[in-house]
């Protein structure tokens, strides 16, 4: 059964997959999430009203959220890690509730594989990872193992000028000597 989502008027519409219109408009969305809507039909070769109406479907299909989002290394978060949990299985639900309500923590999800739960999460420093390890997921009952990984240096990014400026050079001579 199709899913089905409800119209201001209450009644019942069923879920439509987007498309190529739908995946144009949340392109330019990802970029620049302020875009008007006559920006938007200007880009992708539609009226206003087809995008306003394409957005208001997405939304109300849960495909996008109008969010702000803001970006760690202007907040002095420069440490990223993701961090591969495993766990005492009777646990994984527990812990991945701990962890996904410590401070830095932006993404926690169960996972198939070498690890139960994986947790994205920044940090001022490495310091300030440290003591998330030894003192935060040290004292969460269950955690078997923890693996961790710095993130270097970001290639793209949902976080807005996380991918810096020297990250965007190398790419664009990249892009040049090709």
């Amino acid at each position: 059964m199709p899913s089905q989502s409800v119209s201001a008027r209450g009644v019942q519409l069923p879920f439509q997959k987007p498309d190529a219109v739908d995946q144009h408009i949340l392109s330019i969305l990802e970029e620049n999430g302020r875009a008007t809507n006559r920006e938007i039909a200007e880009a992708v070769g539609v009226s206003e009203g087809t995008v306003r109406n394409r957005i208001e479907r997405l939304i109300r299909d849960d495909v996008l959220r109008i969010v702000g989002v803001t970006n760690p290394a202007r907040l002095g978060l420069n440490t990223a890690a993701v961090i591969s949990i495993s766990a005492e299985l009777a646990r994984i639900t527990d812990i991945a509730e701990q962890i996904a309500q410590a401070p830095g923590v932006v993404y926690v999800g169960y996972t198939t594989g070498n690890a139960d739960n994986i947790v994205l999460a920044f940090f001022p420093s490495n310091d300030d990872l440290t003591d998330f390890m030894t003192q935060t997921l040290a004292a969460i009952p269950g955690i078997v193992k923890a693996e961790t990984n710095i993130i270097l240096k970001p290639v793209r990014s949902m976080f807005p000028g996380a991918v810096t400026a020297r990250t965007a050079r190398g790419a664009a001579r990249v892009a040049t000597a090709s």
